[in-house]
């Protein structure tokens, strides 16, 4: 049985100051790496979701975090949290190394493997849900999960609402669900990326490529990332 955690709601309030300064966003080889499977259910133009998946990359990297991101056909109908394609392959794209490469990878639209391998996608809306919610991770009583929804209508309506760039929305909305996937259920932070209810602060810090996750959550992801692979415990380092 899943327990839902609901991202965040928005408010208009006060800017609440909250900056990093600017590292290097190329891939490294001594982060350790997090496998994503997009399912792009909304049909969003490539454009669109390769400008997303670029920002969400750019939000791990500076959290010490490569992302391979698999973008995968999606399944006749969304099934929730158990949904698995039944697609033999993806377009599996490593970015940062060399620019976009991709190649096919038999294994990575139908199986998962928490923390290392998530699954991301991306649905037209969701009927029930609160309007000011944006997208939602699936998780276990034990805070663990390998899928996660994203609400295009409603990032279409902030877009709208707020002039912020599609792009960045789209990017920082799956860069915050991946981490609920990753930190638990009670991730939501005081500030940065993780924050439970957005301002217009956050949303202006997003499409400035500063609503990053901090340091103590960069850490903690990394080092369930790690864990799964020891190897990367000798050569793992953050930039923060």
């Amino acid at each position: 049985m899943f327990q839902i955690a609901k991202t965040f709601l928005l408010l208009a309030t006060l800017p609440l100051v909250w900056a990093f300064p600017a590292r290097s966003q190329t891939y490294n080889r001594k982060n350790p790496q997090l496998v994503v499977s997009v399912y792009n259910d909304a049909r969003i133009p490539a454009a669109l979701l390769s400008g997303a998946q670029a920002e969400a990359v750019k939000i791990f990297a500076r959290a010490g975090i490569n992302l391979a991101l698999a973008n995968c056909p999606s399944a006749p109908n969304h099934l929730g949290p158990n949904a698995a394609s039944t697609a033999l392959s993806a377009d599996l794209v490593r970015v940062g190394e060399q620019g976009s490469s991709g190649s096919t990878d038999q294994d990575a639209c139908i199986q998962f493997d928490w923390p290392s391998h998530l699954a991301v996608r991306i649905v037209p809306g969701s009927a029930g849900s609160p309007n000011e919610v944006f997208g939602q991770a699936f998780l276990s009583p034990e805070g663990t999960g390998c899928y996660s929804d994203l609400y295009y209508d409603r990032a279409i309506a902030l877009h709208a609402d707020w002039n912020v760039s599609l792009t960045d929305i789209l990017g920082s909305v799956m860069a915050h669900e991946l981490g609920h996937l990753l930190l638990g259920s009670n991730a939501h932070a005081p500030v940065g990326i993780m924050r439970g209810r957005w301002r217009g602060e956050e949303l202006h810090r997003a499409e400035k490529g500063s609503l990053l996750f901090t340091s103590e959550q960069a850490q903690q992801m990394r080092g369930k990332l790690i864990a799964v692979h020891p190897a990367l415990a000798i050569t793992a380092r953050s930039d923060y």
